[in-house]
């Protein structure tokens, strides 16, 4: 584990995956880490669940989830499927409660950094492509396209 702070992983995965927009979904006051983006970033939004639930978000490259909003499966839901493809939680390290739920939900656990416990989720890396499901690895494909199954 290295001894990375949070707002230096943060900045870090936002220059390494090209991210435009960031939504981060906190009470907290993110005024240093909006400064350490500034070059980097061109939108950054910030608001609370309720804000949330009342459809008042608009989609962005990433969505940072912070340890001070409990969070509930649907609302992760919502997130993934309306407001953004990739997703970073942050939690607490001593705060596992929610661990299965978040790897039930295909987020995985990240651990780059000391003082918080990081689950990820990028839907263009969730579920890769294999090589093996196709018709060349299937039972019989010579019959593919000749007989009504």
């Amino acid at each position: 584990m290295s001894k990375i702070g949070l707002n230096d992983f943060l900045v870090g995965v936002i220059r390494n995956e090209e991210v435009s927009s960031v939504l981060a979904i906190t009470k907290n006051d993110l005024s240093a880490f909006a400064k350490l983006c500034e070059g980097s970033l061109k939108k950054l939004s910030i608001m609370n669940l309720a804000h949330l639930d009342a459809n008042s978000a608009e989609p962005n490259d990433l969505c940072i989830i912070f340890d001070d909003m409990p969070i509930s499966k649907t609302q992760i839901g919502l997130i993934k499927n309306m407001l953004s493809q990739k997703i970073l939680i942050v939690k607490k390290n001593k705060d596992g409660n929610d661990h299965q739920k978040f790897l039930e939900l295909g987020f995985t656990h990240d651990n780059e950094i000391t003082q918080a416990r990081i689950y990820s989720y990028n839907l263009k890396t969730y579920n890769n492509k294999r090589g093996w499901n196709n018709p060349e690895g299937w039972a019989n494909p010579e019959n593919f396209e000749k007989y009504r199954w």
